[in-house]
């Protein structure tokens, strides 16, 4: 089981156009599951399955509205704002179909539509607690995992721990943006323009950092060339990740 905590407004995992199919509550957590899992917001975008939890749930702000008989069209509607517990008690033999999600401050809300008794409402369901965690469920025996990366220039294949893979956007950026610049090997990247630095790395910067800072344990390799950037992924590899430094 691969967890991943959320940490910024950026989410990892989408629940856009998921079909609810289960709130499960234990204490102060709240389990959300749907029929299809979740969609990874990074490249390339692929369902997989998981749930996702809501620790420490501050009970006290959590409500469900709902738009009863209201379904996108304008004009006077009746409607209902109640405790979110209360919605989750009666949730059972309905459907919540989320549109839109909206992550802030200790803070999610999911918007979309309620199937109960025959009707269709919309309806928007927020959430207040501290910890988000997003669980994927993932085969424990795959190690490694087939990428591909590129820098304005030819496409490589590589293959890179299946933890990397599956968050090959964020660990990029962390490279990039962190590692490159403030590292234990900075120095080797920046270079001195005028009166600024410039930092200049590719991709096998990038796979010596996995394999001497991230994963030492796994060690990532350059498996074959794929091609240029201008023509773009071969369409056998499309449902690869793939990251452009």
């Amino acid at each position: 089981m691969k967890k991943t905590v959320f940490v910024s407004n950026h989410a990892p995992y989408s629940l856009h156009d998921m079909n609810v199919t289960a709130f499960e509550v234990n204490g102060d957590t709240i389990t959300i599951k749907t029929q299809s899992g979740l969609i990874r917001t990074a490249p390339c975008w692929d369902q997989t399955d998981g749930y996702v939890e809501f620790h420490d749930v501050e009970w006290k702000w959590c409500y469900a509205r709902i738009y009863e008989g209201f379904s996108g069209s304008t004009g006077p509607f009746t409607g209902r704002k109640m405790p979110l517990k209360d919605f989750i008690s009666g949730f059972q033999n309905a459907g919540f179909s989320v549109m839109d999600t909206y992550y802030g401050e200790n803070r999610a809300a999911f918007t979309g539509f309620l199937f109960k008794d025959d009707t269709m409402s919309e309806c928007m369901i927020e959430i207040y607690c501290h910890t988000i965690v997003f669980c994927e469920q993932t085969d424990s025996d795959q190690l490694m995992k087939e990428v591909i990366l590129s820098a304005d220039g030819d496409l490589w294949l590589y293959s890179v721990p299946a933890d990397a893979a599956d968050n090959l956007a964020a660990i990029c950026n962390e490279f990039a943006s962190d590692y490159v610049w403030h590292g234990s090997k900075s120095g080797r990247f920046l270079r001195l323009c005028g009166e600024q630095y410039v930092a200049f790395f590719n991709a096998d910067d990038f796979i010596e950092y996995l394999n001497t800072e991230r994963y030492p344990e796994f060690k990532s390799k350059k498996i074959r060339l794929l091609g240029s950037f201008d023509s773009g992924v071969p369409e056998e590899y499309r449902h690869i990740p793939w990251y452009n430094f």
